[in-house]
C-alpha cells in the first residue's frame, strides 16, 4: 500500500487547526477570514502563553508547509515530518480537549 504523506500531514494539521478554532470559539473570538490560518495560530501564541510559544511557532511553520503540500508541490512531506506533526497534533487536541472540557 501506498503511503501519502502529504495528506496525513495536511489531516494533522487540520486537527490542530480545528482545535485551536475551537478554543478561540471558546474564548468569544473568531479569526478574520482573510488570512484565518495564521490569524487563528497569532491568537493561540498569545492565548497560550510563553510555555506553548515554540509549539505554536512550529505548528505556523507547519502550516506554511501544508500550504505548500497542498497548492505547489506533491510529495513534499516526508514519512518524518508528517508522522513528527502526527504525536504533537495528537497531544495538543488532547491539551486543548482538556482545557475546553474543563472550562480553562
Amino acid at each position: 500500500m501506498a503511503e501519502d504523506w502529504d495528506w496525513g500531514f495536511a489531516v494533522a494539521y487540520n486537527a490542530v487547526l480545528q482545535a485551536s478554532r475551537a478554543f478561540m470559539f471558546s474564548e468569544g473570538y473568531r479569526s478574520a477570514s482573510a488570512g484565518g490560518h495564521k490569524n487563528t495560530f497569532a491568537f493561540m501564541a498569545e492565548a497560550m502563553g510563553p510555555d506553548y510559544e515554540e509549539l505554536i511557532t512550529y505548528f505556523d511553520r507547519m502550516r506554511s508547509k501544508r500550504n505548500q503540500a497542498i497548492y505547489d508541490v506533491a510529495g513534499l512531506i516526508t514519512e518524518t515530518e508528517a508522522r513528527n506533526l502526527l504525536d504533537r497534533a495528537a497531544a495538543f487536541v488532547h491539551l486543548i480537549s482538556s482545557r475546553l472540557a474543563a472550562g480553562d
